[in-house]
């Protein structure tokens, strides 16, 4: 602004000048320059004319050159020739300008002109020149500096200029153009910053009120004081510019500088006056109208010095002093401007509501057009800010707020259509969607609205509902939504969103589950390829609709034909996954009517054909988790092998690998289970060693005791020192082949000198039976006291106290009752005192002990004490010393001495039937070389071995309301292909045990058979005489199903095979008590009935076994014993002849044949007979001495046989 200038009125003066010093040849110019009038309404017509009107003024300067120049050679010297040659300088000045038209217009088709305008203003200075140099009293010389000053100062020869300015103000003082000579003047050296030159000059022109160059002069002298930091001076000159030119002034003499004037003040007050002053200094100086103008133009000085809060000072005055002033809107405008740079928004919002207010009964349109700029503006700035930051709700609410300023306003009969549309779009962007929907639809139902307007808007509308439906489920605003759309398909058949809002329409009713009508919206969308999105999400539907339906097959023939038109790699894999789908599917459905295997099957063979894909292998897994929920485990454990194997990535195989391990282990699939173990251990390295240390475990149960000992060796090392005893137990129990018996003794040394419990303890406690068993005695009873000492628990200790009882029931049975008459007495006390030390060692046992089979043992052992004593004491040899009548009376008294323990004897018995109810009383073996041959022998109850006991093979399966019956030992066929019981006992009957196993593990492999199953395996290795896998076998079928007799039976089988009889006997006694039949149950119950003297019973149970069967178990003696107890003499030798006509042989029935005679039929004679047999048949030596002496005693003893046997 400092170096603001009045170019515009220089050139204007220019003109005018030019005008001026050719008016004096009005007549000889006009000619030469046409008037030509222009049409201001049409501008590229009015470019045209003036294009066309220079062209022939053109041509008339040069034709008037041409002929001025021939004029001015004719006329040189003479009195004409200046004038002539000023016109003609006059000339080239007009034709620079004509030149300066065309260099404007360039672009224009240009004429064919013989100079620039620059070359024509050369030539019109070369003849100004020529004028002031040849013609210095030229009556015009003034007017020919003056015009030349102009041209040189075109041509940018600013000092000549200058030179020829001053020129003629210094030699022209009266000149008529002394005052313009001094603008112009003044306006180079103002353009110069030379300011105080400048301000010279200026003021020279104040010599001339009238010239019309004064009031600019005074208005230029104002911008010299502003440049001289003099803003005082400037504002007066100003100032007295404005009073020079009145509002209504329109003198044509004189420049009307007024609004320049005014516009310039508020610069120069706006600087040095305060904002409160403002108002008032301008009202003075002003209309009412410069009045509103000046203090805009105030505001936008202001503005460029940032000083926006002054201006609401002085704008707020006005608005407030002219409330009806047609500015006051542009006032409003300028406020909301002014205060949204400051931030007051909520000013803002109160100056758009009062401009509102203002404008609403205005008729004024420009009001309107003012509110409704600046309020969309405003809008526009507050939308794009919040479009940045949209977490900033301020911002989307004041926009909000100044589109409901604009709309609470809108002309009813100039809708405002793009605002609403706007302001729609502003409630969309805030998510208020229903609301955005309403205005959407309002400017779609505007008549008269933009067609495009019209369509976007009513997409708007269907959008923001789309929007609105994913916040909430409104069915009403479906319905509208069906409607805006189906109204838009008719209204815009061809529009952009013609294809999407059939879609729409179509996903609607699949929502709605109208699928035929979804259908048929969808179908023709899928030959849309010029919308492959829309395309494929309509096939998604109708793909889905039909998978709603259940229709496989149409999935599979729809899918198959989308295949054929997809280009894209990832749909065509897509839809390839949906034929899978909708086969797997198909299976799905077919399968369910098949039984489990097949469907197992066929999940499988899909897994196969699809192997590559995830379908395949879910399907896999549906077979594995198949065939586990339904019970068939082993099944399922073989698929999740080979799943592990085919799938190796997957994370589930560990789990799917433990859960096969599982089921082979609950299914007797021992070496399966070991493999899977060894793998699972590499797969699973966190439970490695648990895994290997199982898998050693079973081979020591299938009886691999090598690959036992070894596989725990491979452990020893790596385990826990804790768990090192452990093992060193595990690996002792794997020596039970024999072998290695120096690394077992390497081993049970180490666990000795570690003293590892209670390991160690129960390795002493093996020596010391192993000693006993060996009758070293001695030995047996020291190691026993020695565990006896040791820190364990008294229930492992009671098992030393019974072997120490044992021992002391040896020496108390071998203490000789024979003795003279003198030590008769103390041969007595002596036998008693034995009795009481073993009697209290069984005693002490049981206290110590909690365990059935101890107690029981010990019970068994004070029931032989007592059978013993009594036996020994009955029958105690009475000295010869004594005669006939002492002999009688010593010997009722050895039978009182008796009667205390007999009793003791039942209660211990009683006692004993508390724990077991099929312990037998079994007393020791015969001492043949201390039996008085008074005595008869009373048979010993035994029970058969273990091997003896016959493996139960059932008829079925199943058991029936009878129970099992066994399947005849007749029964060979054996057919691997026929899971029947027939078959399964046929090939163990014929020992072909493979076939055997592979029949048992069908059952094994299914839940509800398993129990059955495990009960063969266990049969099938207890007759190959692998007693330990036998009895892990039946343990576990046992497991699954206690109460059944076969079961329990088997399992006493087993335990009675590796633990012994007093383990197996609570399994017999469950089969007992279930009543169940069998020849191993029979004699079970037939030896109880003959412990308990149930002689009646035991004879009855006796009956029912076949010969062989008595044989077998060695009963026969038994039952000839049973029955001459009951009374039978007669019958019991007829059984005793049948048995020896059978098994001559056979010493123990020749014996009980011998007793029978001796002692029941009183006959000598015959009782001689039988034990001469028995001794012709026998090899044991004291068995023949005993016997020989016994024939003897019989033939040379006429008295009667003194016998009380058993208590006879």
């Amino acid at each position: 602004m400092k170096l603001k200038t009045g170019m515009i009125l220089t050139v204007a003066l220019m003109s005018q000048l030019s005008a001026k010093t050719v008016s004096a040849n009005q007549e000889n110019v006009k000619g030469l320059l046409p008037e030509v009038r222009l049409n201001s309404t049409n501008e590229d017509t009015n470019n045209e004319k003036a294009f066309q009107s220079e062209m022939m003024i053109t041509k008339a300067e040069n034709k008037a050159i041409e002929s001025l120049n021939k004029i001015i050679v004719k006329k040189k010297g003479t009195p004409e020739e200046s004038d002539l040659l000023f016109r003609l300088a006059e000339l080239y000045m007009r034709r620079a300008k004509s030149g300066r038209f065309f260099d404007l217009n360039s672009k224009e088709k240009a004429p064919n002109v013989s100079q620039k305008a620059k070359e024509s203003l050369k030539s019109a200075i070369t003849i100004y020149n020529r004028i002031e140099k040849e013609f210095p009293k030229y009556k015009e010389l003034d007017a020919v500096l003056f015009n030349n000053a102009i041209a040189n100062q075109q041509v940018a020869q600013i000092e000549r200029s200058k030179e020829l300015y001053n020129k003629l103000v210094n030699t022209f003082p009266k000149s008529a153009l002394l005052a313009d000579a001094l603008l112009e003047i003044g306006e180079v050296y103002y353009q110069q910053q030379n300011f105080a030159q400048a301000l010279e000059k200026f003021k020279g022109i104040e010599r001339f009120p009238k010239s019309k160059a004064y009031p600019y002069g005074i208005y230029k002298s104002a911008w010299c004081y502003y440049n001289l930091k003099q803003t005082d001076e400037g504002v007066k000159q100003l100032l007295a510019v404005i009073k020079q030119n009145p509002a209504n002034s329109a003198d044509p003499k004189k420049y009307n500088l007024r609004k320049e004037a005014l516009r310039d003040l508020t610069l120069f007050v706006g600087e040095t006056m305060p904002p409160e002053q403002l108002y008032g200094f301008f009202e003075k100086i002003t209309t009412t109208e410069e009045l509103g103008d000046s203090l805009m133009s105030l505001s936008s000085i202001y503005e460029s010095h940032s000083r926006f809060k002054e201006i609401n000072i002085f704008v707020k005055e006005f608005i407030e002093k002219h409330p009806e002033n047609p500015n006051t809107a542009k006032c409003y405008a300028k406020l909301i401007d002014t205060n949204e740079t400051l931030k007051q928004r909520d000013t803002v919002l109160s100056f758009m509501k009062k401009m509102a207010e203002f404008c609403a009964n205005k008729p004024n349109v420009e009001c309107h057009d003012d509110f409704r700029k600046i309020s969309l503006e405003i809008s526009k700035k507050w939308w794009e800010i919040w479009l940045k930051n949209k977490k900033n709700t301020e911002f989307s609410k004041l926009t909000e707020q100044a589109f409901e300023i604009l709309l609470a306003n809108e002309d009813v009969l100039k809708s405002e259509a793009k605002s609403r549309y706007a302001y729609a779009e502003l409630l969309f962007q805030q998510y208020k969607f229903d609301q955005a929907s309403k205005n959407y639809e309002d400017v779609s139902n505007q008549k008269g609205v933009d067609k495009t307007l019209g369509h976007d808007a009513l997409y708007g509308a269907l959008f923001s509902i789309e929007k609105s439906l994913d916040k909430k489920d409104d069915s009403s605003l479906v319905e509208h939504q069906k409607a805006l759309a189906e109204r838009y398909l008719k209204e815009y058949p061809n529009g952009e969103h013609v294809t999407s809002l059939q879609y729409k329409l179509g996903f609607i009713a699949y929502k709605q589950q109208d699928y035929d009508n979804a259908l048929k919206l969808l179908n023709p969308l899928t030959a849309k390829v010029k919308y492959p999105e829309i395309k494929t999400k309509s096939e998604d539907l109708i793909l889905d609709i039909y998978n709603i339906k259940k229709d496989n097959k149409s999935i599979q023939a729809f899918a198959k034909n989308v295949l054929k038109s997809s280009s894209s790699e990832s749909r065509k894999q897509n839809l390839t996954k949906i034929v899978e789908q909708s086969h797997y599917a198909q299976i799905q459905t077919d399968a369910a009517s098949l039984p489990i295997t097949q469907q197992i099957d066929q999940l499988h063979a899909f897994s196969n054909e699809h192997a590559n894909s995830k379908l395949g292998q879910d399907a896999f897994w549906q077979s594995i988790s198949l065939a586990y929920s339904k019970g068939y485990d082993v099944l399922g454990a073989d698929l999740s092998l080979e799943y592990a194997k085919k799938y190796s990535n997957d994370p589930r195989k560990i789990d799917s690998m433990k859960e096969a391990t599982k089921a082979y282990i609950d299914a007797g699939q021992i070496k399966k289970s070991i493999a899977t173990l060894r793998e699972l251990a590499v797969l699973d390295p966190k439970h490695g060693l648990a895994n290997l240390e199982t898998s050693c475990d079973l081979l020591r149960v299938n009886n691999q005791l090598p690959e036992a000992r070894g596989c725990y060796k491979g452990l020893f090392d790596q385990v826990d020192k804790s768990k090192k005893a452990e093992l060193l137990s595990k690996m002792v129990k794997s020596f039970k082949d024999g072998k290695n018996s120096s690394e077992l003794e390497s081993l049970e040394n180490q666990i000795l000198k570690e003293n590892i419990e209670p390991y160690a303890t129960q390795l002493l406690l093996t020596k010391a039976k192993n000693l006993f068993n060996e009758r070293k005695t001695s030995e047996a009873f020291n190691l026993s006291l020695k565990i006896n000492s040791r820190p364990v628990d008294a229930d492992i200790r009671a098992e030393a106290r019974l072997i120490q009882a044992q021992v002391l029931e040896k020496e108390f049975v071998n203490q000789s009752v024979k003795a003279k008459e003198s030590k008769f007495a103390t041969v007595l006390a002596m036998k008693t005192e034995k009795l009481d030390k073993a009697h209290t060692a069984f005693s002490t046992t049981i206290k110590m002990s909690k365990n059935d089979q101890i107690q029981a043992q010990a019970l068994q052992g004070i029931d032989r004490l007592y059978t013993h004593y009594i036996e020994a004491v009955t029958n105690m040899p009475i000295p010869d010393s004594l005669n006939p009548e002492e002999q009688k009376t010593l010997r009722q008294e050895l039978v009182k001495l008796t009667t205390p323990f007999a009793n003791k004897k039942t209660d211990n018995l009683a006692q004993l039937r508390k724990i077991s109810k099929l312990s037998t009383t079994v007393s020791e073996s015969i001492n043949w070389a201390e039996l008085n041959v008074e005595k008869t022998v009373e048979p010993r109850v035994v029970f058969p071995s273990a091997q003896k006991l016959t493996s139960f093979i059932p008829t079925q399966f199943e058991i029936s309301n009878n129970g099992y019956t066994r399947l005849p030992a007749s029964e060979k066929k054996c057919d691997v292909n026929a899971p029947t019981a027939a078959s399964l006992g046929g090939c163990i009957q014929t020992r072909r045990f493979n076939e055997a196993e592979t029949l048992a593990f069908k059952l094994s492999g299914n839940k509800e058979t398993r129990a059955t199953g495990l009960y063969y395996l266990s049969v099938i290795a207890d007759k190959q005489g692998d007693t330990d896998k036998a009895l892990w076998l039946i343990e576990k079928s046992y497991a699954l199903d206690p109460e059944n007799s076969m079961i329990n039976y088997q399992k006493g089988k087993a335990l009675y095979s590796v633990e012994g009889i007093n383990s197996a006997l609570p399994y017999f006694e469950k089969v007992l008590d279930m009543k169940k039949a069998s020849p191993e149950l029979v004699v079970m119950s037939a030896l109880k009935s003959f412990s308990d003297k149930d002689y009646i019973t035991a004879t009855e149970e006796f009956s029912r076994l076949s010969n062989d069967e008595l044989y077998t178990y060695s009963l026969g003696v038994l039952y000839v014993e049973a029955t001459v107890q009951k009374g039978e003499t007669d019958q019991a030798l007829k059984l005793s002849s049948k048995f020896l006509n059978s098994k001559g042989d056979n010493v123990d029935m020749w014996i009980e044949q011998a007793r029978v005679q001796e002692l029941f039929a009183m006959n000598k004679e015959s009782a001689a007979a039988s034990y001469q047999k028995a001794l012709s048949k026998t090899s044991n030596a004291d068995q023949k001495d005993w016997l020989k002496k016994k024939i003897d005693f019989l033939k040379n003893k006429n008295s009667q046989i003194t016998s009380y046997v058993g208590g006879n």
